[in-house]
């Protein structure tokens, strides 16, 4: 890339300066407490937003919200419309509320270090675009002349913002945007590099980077989101990126103001190849796949914990939930039960099946011998390695989360004073991680919580810290017997068995879905609308494309309450 002018430098740090005071006004005063609404009160500390009367409140919207594009989503969205992929991991890290980056979307504080790193990232997706003189004639569509008022640049900005800001400009803001490109192409004497320039100001702009979702009267004097809002909402909700221009239009004609039009919008969505996002994506972030990249292991133990394997472990859970809610079409409840993995050469080798015909980048989608000990997305590496060490596994982690993410009854966090570390035990007299944690089970503070943790974990334990089978811990045999919810189960494929016929494990998936599809924390006044949709998530048989259409057609997906 060639090295930039001192012209170019001076435009960057003006666009930079201009963004980041649109940044401080656009996000003072939209980005109040989502969670809290006129008369509302937050989830209790049991975590399942259950109401404490017999009867569940009435519903009640949450508050209009501005959320910012989560990483993958400002990728997928650079992706789309300018065809570049960017590094995310140069960006400014998400927020993680209620467990899921979305949620966490409407109340990060972008640092004016993130605005640098934004606009950086942007500059260069958009300097790959007009570096080729091809791609950049296509891109643009006309030839812009570079005098003021040019018809060329007004009508590209018009059709470029349309869509990377999921709605029409207003003509001051292509006036601005326009006024850019002239001044650009004065001083920098190309009219071409005057466009570019208002491309960068385009997609710097918190018009891009944020989702406003504020809603306007309707007919009955409630707040619905607008049409474009609305379509800004499925398409970040099913292909994790902007709206096409078919959803567009049909934002345009008022289709997306009706159940009918919406469930329509959103079928057509999830048929597409980007469709399987809305089931990837969600389950990305409700495994916590994000933190798999980062995690060290011991060298020593595990040297074939490559980046290739981490990539293929992410890899592997995404496509497992994929396959299953798009190909098979089956139950939610069989991603317990499946033998279904996705593998590249290194996964294959730690599931111990075949490499033939795969590859560090070649993926298939392939099944673990029925017989095995290893069932479900819970025997796979990609959550196996995520609660654990750099050494050992830790029943206790895979126990929260089991706790958390798929019952829905949070455990709270250790005393501050309560040593979490177990003791190593004498290198004669070893012990295995299960009579490690019954010595530690013997102190009256770590007992409560820890028995409704460990039973989980504990059949778990015939895997690793990175996920590799194993039959024996420290030299002695381990012993893989644990219970679920009082169930006792005999090893991780009873473990596996036994979630995948348990209606409960269900009922929670839907309030998961329900958070990260909607955007907020589960709240007491949401219980009539979960209610609603785990009735219709238990007659479809549990099908995840059914979850989707159901929540995005139900009224608390298009009502919002007023700023407070």
């Amino acid at each position: 890339m060639k090295k930039p002018s001192w012209h170019e430098l001076r435009f960057s740090r003006e666009v930079a300066a201009v963004c980041a005071l649109a940044f401080a006004a656009a996000c003072t005063g939209a980005l109040g407490d989502p969670t809290e609404g006129p008369g509302e009160s937050s989830s209790s500390a049991g975590g399942d937003g259950a109401s404490t009367g017999s009867d569940p409140p009435p519903f009640q919207p949450a508050a209009g919200m501005l959320r910012r594009l989560t990483r993958t989503q400002f990728r997928n969205a650079v992706r789309d419309m300018l065809g570049v992929e960017v590094d995310i991991h140069q960006l400014d890290a998400d927020s993680w509320n209620g467990n899921f980056a979305v949620v966490g979307a409407a109340t990060v504080v972008t640092s004016e270090r993130g605005v640098e790193q934004y606009h950086a990232a942007i500059e260069g997706a958009v300097d790959a675009v007009f570096a080729d003189p091809a791609r950049r004639d296509q891109f643009i569509g006309c030839a812009p002349s570079g005098a003021e008022n040019d018809a060329c640049v007004r009508g590209f900005i018009e059709a470029l913002g349309l869509r990377a800001w999921r709605r029409p400009l207003e003509a001051a803001e292509v006036d601005r945007l326009a006024a850019v490109a002239t001044k650009a192409a004065a001083e920098l004497e190309s009219a071409v590099e005057g466009t570019r320039w208002a491309t960068v100001a385009l997609f710097t702009s918190p018009n891009f980077l944020y989702r406003p979702e504020l809603g306007a009267p309707s007919a009955d004097g409630s707040l619905r989101l607008t049409g474009y809002e609305m379509a800004s909402r499925l398409a970040f909700l099913v292909w994790n990126s902007l709206p096409d221009q078919e959803l567009l239009d049909q934002a345009a004609s008022g289709a997306l103001g009706t159940v009918e039009g919406i469930r329509a919008a959103a079928t057509r969505l999830l048929e597409a190849p980007a469709g399987r996002e809305a089931v990837g994506a969600f389950a990305e972030e409700y495994m916590r796949l994000d933190r798999i990249s980062t995690q060290a292991k011991d060298t020593a133990l595990f040297p074939e914990y490559s980046p290739a394997l981490r990539a293929a472990m992410v890899r592997d859970m995404r496509g497992t939930w994929e396959v299953l809610a798009f190909d098979d079409r089956t139950s939610a409840l069989d991603l317990f039960s499946t033998t279904k993995v996705v593998v590249n050469t290194e996964l294959a080798q730690l599931y111990g099946l075949d490499t033939a015909g795969l590859g560090s980048g070649a993926f298939e989608v392939r099944s673990l011998p029925a017989d095995g000990p290893r069932i479900g997305i819970l025997s796979k590496a990609g959550f196996l390695s995520q609660f654990a060490n750099q050494k050992e596994g830790s029943p206790t982690l895979r126990g929260k989360f089991m706790r958390d993410a798929l019952m829905c009854t949070p455990i709270p966090p250790p005393p501050g004073d309560v040593a979490l570390e177990l003791p190593e035990p004498p290198a004669d007299k070893p012990l295995t991680k299960r009579q490690r944690l019954e010595i530690h089970r013997t102190k009256p503070a770590c007992a409560g919580c820890h028995s409704y943790m460990d039973p989980l974990g504990l059949p778990l334990e015939t895997f690793d810290a990175i996920g590799r089978f194993r039959t024996t811990d420290h030299g002695l045999p381990i012993d893989p017997s644990g219970e679920f919810d009082g169930v006792p189960v005999a090893d991780a494929r009873a473990l596996g068995v036994t979630l995948s016929s348990d209606a409960s494990v269900a009922e929670c998936l839907v309030r998961k879905y329900y958070t990260y599809a909607a955007g907020h924390e589960e709240r007491d006044v949401d219980e009539r609308v979960l209610d609603a949709l785990t009735a219709s998530f238990e007659g479809s048989g549990y099908k995840l494309r059914e979850l989707v259409l159901d929540v995005v057609t139900n009224d608390a997906f298009s009502s919002v309450a007023p700023q407070p």
